[in-house]
């Protein structure tokens, strides 16, 4: 399917924190390849490591608390685990852009939105302010923010939620990344204008060969804008395809879960949930992790974790479950 080398590659990638009192084992032994040009969607439930995978892409997890367990991060084919901060100032926000989770707080009250831009801009790209300012407008533009010309010179505390979001957007995309995270764009956005916004970034990913990493819980976003799904689940990644694969004819428990919990066409169908809750990530139960909450745990479940494996009747479709990973008897 790709011709070419792999933008992104995230290889048996963990991340944990070290508290006092435990391990909390965020991210566990996860490979992930994005490409150029593609988007890839990181879905599963609140807490299961999909934004530490990305904090971790972008060298931005505290230490301590946090630590590199093992792994590579391998961007360009340069491993970001063994780049200085220097070089990772430097990758930050010019090749690897971020759209953070609250738009809300990742703005600084204390200066205007121009002047973010500007910043950014002027930081990666060598151009001089009155410069850096004519792009911040187009960018803004580009992000479709009412009255641009006005909005520039305001505070972030004078701007709407979906307006934030838009100057987060324009921030991330000012330096025309090869890759973008984007971690939950429309969390705080009413439902047109989260539209607009996930159309906005498939537009500028057609029109740069950007690569989106796109972090969500919403199925519905993820059948219309991704490529490829990766399905998350306490720290691991249980199953990865192409979307039509996940929503045609998917193979793992927690993802046939996750569909089924979806909203069907008639009112009178009862909502079907997921019995059970996600582990906290620092008392993890021995085996698969989903096996308490799995309707077909067989006794190997609750004893070893199985690796993510290509199904028999699919190379490109991969699962982590032992229904699949059967290993033949001797």
């Amino acid at each position: 399917m790709h011709s070419q080398d792999p933008l992104l590659d995230i290889q048996n990638l963990s991340t944990f924190f070290h508290t006092e009192e435990n391990i909390v084992r965020s991210v566990r032994n996860v490979d992930l390849t994005i490409y150029p040009g593609e988007t890839v969607a990181l879905v599963g439930e609140s807490g299961c490591g999909k934004s530490v995978t990305a904090l971790s892409a972008m060298r931005l997890v505290p230490m301590p608390p946090g630590n590199f367990e093992n792994g590579r991060i391998l961007f360009k084919g340069k491993d970001l685990l063994q780049a200085s901060e220097l070089e990772m100032q430097k990758i930050r926000g010019n090749e690897i852009g971020m759209i953070f989770q609250e738009p809300m707080t990742s703005l600084n009250p204390i200066f205007t939105i121009g002047d973010q831009i500007i910043e950014a801009i002027c930081l990666h790209q060598d151009k001089s302010h009155d410069e850096a300012r004519i792009l911040a407008l187009k960018v803004l533009k580009k992000v479709a923010m009412p009255s641009p010309e006005t909005r520039i010179d305001q505070y972030p505390h004078e701007l709407s939620g979906g307006m934030k979001q838009r100057v987060m957007i324009a921030m991330s995309i000012a330096c025309k990344p090869s890759l973008l995270i984007a971690d939950e764009p429309t969390t705080a956005l009413d439902v047109t204008i989260q539209a607009q916004i996930l159309d906005l970034l498939d537009e500028l990913r057609k029109e740069t060969q950007m690569s989106i990493l796109l972090i969500t819980h919403n199925l519905g976003i993820v059948a219309q804008y991704a490529d490829r799904v990766a399905v998350m689940y306490s720290g691991k990644i249980v199953e990865l395809a192409s979307v039509e694969n996940i929503f045609a004819s998917p193979s793992h428990p927690y993802t046939k879960g996750l569909l089924n919990s979806l909203p069907k066409d008639t009112i009178s169908v009862k909502l079907e949930t997921i019995p059970g809750a996600v582990p906290h990530p620092a008392f993890l139960p021995e085996g698969c992790a989903f096996h308490p909450r799995c309707a077909e745990k067989m006794g190997e479940c609750e004893r070893e974790i199985p690796e993510l494996k290509s199904l028999d009747s699919n190379p490109k479709h991969q699962t982590a479950c032992w229904l699949y990973n059967k290993t033949p008897a001797l």
